[in-house]
């Protein structure tokens, strides 16, 4: 089986422009908490955590494939 390997530059420019959009939608989400007082801001700040955990896990396992490749 022939399989093309990725260039690791280009994973992570993936994995940094996907950082980019978790920190803006995480700064979204505790702006619309506080200024609509839909939901507290201690749920707000628990969405945001929770947002940054899984952006580093992601990253970790981009990581851990793309050193598993060389």
């Amino acid at each position: 089986m022939n399989r093309k390997r990725v260039k690791s530059h280009v994973l992570e420019k993936i994995m940094i422009t996907l950082m980019v959009i978790f920190f803006v939608s995480a700064i979204w989400i505790f702006y619309n908490a506080l200024v609509n007082h839909i939901i507290g801001p201690e749920i707000a700040m628990i969405e945001i955590l929770l947002i940054i955990i899984l952006a580093l896990l992601s990253q970790t396992i981009i990581l851990i494939r793309i050193y598993e490749q060389h």
